[in-house]
């Protein structure tokens, strides 16, 4: 209650162009009455049990309607078995006070919206069930059509949906690593995963592999792997008879939680991800199972993205976040470190879906972390590792410039340190470091735009660091630790 899924539901379908339905206002019509009234007239169970038929009759529908579900629909042990059965369900976790604020605006309207403490107790006791149920967790509180805009990216996160995913397309592009039960796509193409993949004579030689298989224009490709499969996949896809559709299905923390997510698609040329486009997918479909065989290495770089995130965001994902113990954690927790991840960078995206503003603060850590990649060599330091080390660099930055409290970029290290990554990268060569980072693509006017943060949830974008401080800072990051 109050979350406001009808809202969010009319914006949603809109751009979906589907159908809406809201399950309370279709009961509501079926009863004659408001559901306050059903509720005082015949009580709670025979208002369950007319829910529940609403629900069941929207789900089966061909159409496959948007539905705005009441509160309480989830409570029927059936209705949230047809959910997983024919649906894709996203939980919009708005805070207590923010949906009895809303309720408030409304009063009377639903009979259990009456009482401010009860409502707090209902909030809780059902929130470990809509936790349960969804598959994509976005914050409630943003605007309707910044909600509308995160769901419609449609990047879901639910244990097997990787093997329904790869029977949707004409071709499938899959890291050779990958175990999958089966495929039905008409053409497996495999590659090496890495940043090795990312290059112009793989993206040929994927070219000539669609042309030979004839695929056209309406074809979907699925791409199967983590971020470098994805980055070079999507981008033969956005290129490929001028763009055809494709569907991600990323297999690596990096991917599940960033790199599959906000249609960027890229090859390495001249730096890191310097050629490429953006060429949203038709959906992400991020399956935790496949996790549980990463090699510990992928786990930890992935926990830098997560970290980062967490940074960006705060509240309930930092608390996950640094809270977390070193290894995979429970299913169920995995799967909700992934939802919320993804819920904070398609609300980004959705707000700037091709970079040109507020999207830049997902680059916190990468300015200086880019540079270390490069001259430590791909494959030398992972893409987390040096992610981790350039966050570290701009936590420091954020705590002399933007104000960042003291002992945050140290407390930040410790957990990453937890996690076996590391904090700085002793031995490069400083200067080295900065001639890279002049390929940073956010640099303007000769002048590196750096991502600060301002407190744990408040960052900065576009702050001109002096090229001293910077230089300092680079230095800072690759010294050898003190004793």
């Amino acid at each position: 209650m109050g979350a406001g899924k009808s809202t969010v539901g009319r914006e949603l379908a809109h751009r979906l162009g589907r159908p809406f339905a809201d399950s309370d206002a279709v009961a509501e019509r079926r009863a004659g009455c408001s559901v306050r009234a059903l509720w005082e007239r015949d009580g709670e169970a025979a208002f369950r049990a007319l829910e529940e038929s609403v629900v069941r009759e929207l789900l089966e529908r061909d159409d496959a309607p948007v539905i705005a579900l009441g509160g309480g629909a989830l409570t029927s042990e059936a209705t949230r078995h047809l959910l997983r059965e024919r649906a894709l369900c996203a939980w919009l976790d708005a805070p207590v006070a923010t949906c009895w604020q809303r309720m408030d605006g409304a009063p009377g309207a639903r009979p259990l919206a009456g009482d401010r403490e009860e409502f707090e107790q209902l909030h809780g006791r059902r929130e470990p069930v809509y936790r349960a149920a969804a598959d994509a967790i976005v914050a409630g509180e943003e605007s309707p059509e910044e909600v509308a805009g995160a769901i419609a990216q449609q990047v879901w996160t639910r244990p097997g949906i990787a093997e329904a995913a790869l029977g949707q397309g004409a071709a499938a592009i899959v890291d050779r690593a990958l175990t999958l039960a089966h495929t039905s796509a008409a053409a497996v193409i495999e590659l090496e995963g890495g940043e090795e993949a990312k290059s112009l004579a793989v993206l040929e030689r994927l070219w000539r592999a669609l042309a030979e298989r004839e695929l056209e224009r309406g074809d979907v490709i699925v791409c199967a792997g983590g971020g470098s499969i994805t980055d070079v996949g999507g981008f033969a896809a956005a290129t490929f008879r001028r763009g055809v559709p494709w569907l991600a299905v990323p297999s690596t923390l990096v991917g599940q939680v960033d790199a599959a997510i906000g249609g960027k698609t890229a090859i390495n040329v001249a730096a890191k991800n310097d050629v490429g486009a953006f060429w949203q997918p038709g959906a992400v479909l991020c399956d935790p199972s496949l996790l549980e065989t990463l090699p510990p290495r992928q786990w930890s770089g992935g926990m830098a993205e997560v970290v980062k995130t967490a940074l960006l965001a705060g509240g309930r994902l930092w608390e996950l976040a640094e809270s977390w113990e070193p290894g995979l954690g429970e299913p169920a927790a995995r799967t909700e470190l992934v939802q919320r991840c993804v819920g904070v960078k398609t609300l980004v995206v959705a707000a700037d879906p091709e970079d040109r503003g507020r999207r830049a603060i997902l680059n916190l850590g990468h300015t200086i972390g880019h540079g270390i990649e490069a001259v430590a060599g791909y494959g030398g330091l992972s893409h987390g590792e040096c992610v981790s080390i350039g966050l570290v660099a701009a936590l420091r930055l954020s705590e002399r410039l933007a104000g960042l409290p003291d002992g945050t970029a140290e407390r930040t290290a410790r957990l990453l340190e937890s996690f076996g990554l590391p904090v700085s990268a002793p031995g490069l060569d400083p200067g080295a470091v900065l001639a890279a980072m002049r390929h940073d693509k956010k640099r303007t006017a000769g002048t590196h735009r750096m991502v600060l943060l301002e407190a744990i949830g408040r960052p900065v974008y576009g702050v001109s660091v002096d090229e001293q401080v910077l230089a300092d800072a680079v230095r800072a990051a690759t010294a050898a630790p003190l004793d």
